[in-house]
């Protein structure tokens, strides 16, 4: 290791436990529960390096529950066993592991108790419930039960808690002015609302050993209008607490402000909570942690060493690559698979969906692909792939690890497919890290060997004589021109009018000062970066049968930020519309409800309602399967990604990533 980055792998005292370096995986959520597959998950952070691993939010009380996602849990002895194994396989790998106690108050739905969701004070949530103001049976009841999970934590052997006083649940529902609006001693003055989570340490302190630490994720600045600032009551709750606790991790953001607290790229760049950060380690002689998507080595270094932080945080930035404190310790920097800041991770987990990664198609199933691990095929093949676009790149990556002698054949000039479009909409520039991290690797790779450009078209003809003995075709998807959706099926009358825009071709004209209608299904970055690329400078309709736009970024945090820069641009929105037709000048456009039609100006029309797959080659060559076998050395074709069905990258990268694992 380089002097460079020593300052990364010193160890550190949180209280007295002794963490053996400076990068710790904050608390995240995945939705898988306790059992094999969380275990093997936090396992591989420490296998990869991370000094400290926190577990997720994990419930203490009954009165909570988040279903239908399969959170943390240790609200009763059941749970110790599970948690003892992770425990165990982490220290294995010689990694410290924490766990966060959790009371979600009004943010939890408890839609699988059925209970009454608690808070501070009777406050609307804005979902289909108001919560109970707390009574002091109720507040004893939980203080009490914050004990009783530190006391389960001790006997499973964990090396410390970390309390959940962040993002507007309940210990922050207390803290907050924008959640308790109290009159008794437990509301009003800062003092009083500061008493609920003195007494939680008070309680847990008494729980356990004199050789575990007590820590508290904590929200410094809440970002919302009355809450808690770094530079008021945010920060003066850190001055009063103090060494209390043996360590603070620093956050910013609550419900209401989450596109600030797990900020995608396409709203903040990484490193962006740093003087948030700042603020507590200034005032504090207790260690302090903090994240906000740190992903590079020389990033963290600085953040010590400019004393920022006292403990570097990686959440999202672990997820997509476990391994990033050993690649930088052995010196293999360029190795590492930086986050891109898409936010499909949590989008996942917070629906109950397990969670997934796009850069890092091995989340979640550690146990049968350990990441950085392949198995060594004992009779290589000649593989040929027809298609470099992220199920490709990932496909021929993997193959390569395992040995085989891969043909990597892309028709355009450079490697990339759909993201060379996507990763150049407006503030999307981090995803071209899923194609620039495996271009990397495929050069690394002496078994693989890249061809970009037209001379490395493939036909039928030139995939019959190439002599492959597995052709994987990876030809990705277009976008239809002709404005399909779920609710019809059926394309637009009009759609092969000259003035008719696929997303590509919309960025490829001069449409200056005209009027553009997008018709939208998608709802998602594609239709969103166009909207926004053409508003600057013409007069845009965005129409959708949906009843709000861009649906699917709600959670991934950028629905938000996305509404806010179209609408500055003056674009306007015309939802539960579908075009019915297209004519020369202008769109007709209905109601999917009443029917009730609108003109519309339109010089273009852009469709982003579906993309079908390039599947043409893959069908021709399994149509003459048999045939190709007796007269080839061809064995095997497959098709991988959107050729197979067009979803997301991160489903075309885990479709490579599976092939080449099994091929």
């Amino acid at each position: 290791m380089s002097d460079q980055h020593n300052a990364l792998f010193e160890s550190i005292d949180l209280g007295p436990v002794t963490v053996p370096n400076r990068v710790f995986q904050p608390p995240h959520g995945n939705a898988y529960g306790l059992g094999d597959q969380q275990t093997a998950f936090r396992a591989e952070k420490a296998r990869g390096g991370f000094g400290l691993i926190v577990q997720e939010y994990s419930q203490i009380h009954e009165s909570t529950d988040v279903t239908p996602v399969d959170s943390g849990y240790i609200h009763d002895d059941e749970t110790i066993p599970p948690q003892r194994e992770m425990v165990d396989a982490v220290h294995d790998h010689g990694g410290k592991l924490f766990v966060e106690l959790w009371h979600g108050g009004a943010t939890a739905g408890n839609y699988g108790s059925r209970r009454p969701p608690l808070s501070a004070s009777q406050l609307p949530t804005g979902n289909y419930y108001t919560p109970k103001e707390m009574e002091h049976d109720d507040i004893q009841k939980i203080v009490e039960a914050f004990g009783n999970g530190a006391d389960r934590a001790r006997r499973a052997d964990y090396d410390g808690i970390e309390l959940h006083a962040a993002h507007g649940y309940l210990i922050s529902q207390f803290l907050s002015p924008f959640y308790n609006d109290r009159d008794d001693e437990y509301g009003g003055s800062l003092e009083n609302r500061m008493r609920f989570f003195r007494e939680i340490i008070k309680s847990v302190r008494e729980n356990v050993s004199d050789d575990m630490a007590v820590g508290a994720r904590y929200t410094i600045d809440e970002r919302v209008e009355g809450g808690l600032t770094a530079d008021g009551d945010g920060l003066e709750i850190v001055r009063r607490i103090g060494d209390d606790l043996d360590f603070w991790d620093i956050d910013i953001g609550v419900k209401q402000s989450i596109d600030d607290m797990i900020a995608p790229s396409r709203r903040h760049s990484k490193n962006y909570q740093i003087d948030f950060m700042k603020a507590a380690t200034d005032e504090l002689d207790v260690p302090v942690g903090g994240t906000g998507r740190i992903t590079d080595p020389d990033d963290a270094v600085a953040l010590l060493e400019e004393g920022y932080v006292d403990m570097v945080g990686m959440a999202r930035q672990s997820i997509s690559d476990p391994h990033w404190p050993r690649k930088v310790r052995e010196e293999r920097v360029d190795e590492i698979r930086e986050c891109i800041g898409c936010n499909v991770c949590v989008s996942q987990s917070r629906q109950g969906i397990p969670l997934t990664c796009t850069q890092n198609p091995t989340v979640g199933r550690e146990a049968i692909w350990p990441p950085e691990e392949y198995e060594t095929v004992d009779e290589p093949k000649g593989i040929l792939v027809v298609g470099g676009g992220p199920a490709g790149m990932e496909f021929a990556r993997v193959a390569g690890e395992r040995g085989h002698l891969v043909h990597l054949n892309e028709k355009a000039e450079t490697l990339g497919g759909r993201v060379n479009f996507e990763g150049t909409l407006p503030d999307l520039g981090e995803w071209n890290r899923v194609r620039d991290w495996r271009a990397t690797e495929l050069e690394r790779l002496d078994d693989v060997a890249v061809h970009t450009g037209s001379k490395a078209e493939m036909s039928y003809d030139d995939v019959e004589s190439y002599g492959a003995e597995v052709v994987v075709v990876a030809t990705g998807a277009s976008w239809s021109e002709k404005g399909e959706t779920s609710g019809t099926h059926r394309p637009v009358p009009g759609w092969d009018r000259d003035h008719v825009l696929t997303p590509e071709d919309a960025l490829e004209v001069d449409p200056s000062g005209r009027d553009v209608v997008i018709f939208d299904e998608e709802g998602y970055n594609v239709s969103a970066g166009v909207a926004q690329s053409l508003a600057a400078d013409n007069d845009v309709t965005f129409v959708t049968p949906s009843a709000s736009a861009f649906d699917q970024a709600v959670h991934t945090f950028e629905r938000g930020t996305i509404f806010t820069a179209l609408f500055e641009s003056g674009v306007e929105f015309i939802s539960h519309h579908a075009l019915e037709e297209i004519r020369d000048d202008d769109v007709v456009a209905a109601n999917v409800h009443s029917g009730e039609q609108t003109t519309l100006e339109a010089d273009y029309v852009v469709f982003t309602t579906m993309r079908k797959s390039n599947d043409d080659l893959y069908r021709d060559l399994t149509t003459n399967l048999d045939s190709l076998r007796q007269s080839t050395e061809i064995e095997e074709v497959h098709a991988i990604g959107d050729c197979v069905s067009p979803r997301r990258i991160a489903d075309a990268v885990y479709s490579g990533h599976d092939l080449g694992r099994q091929v």
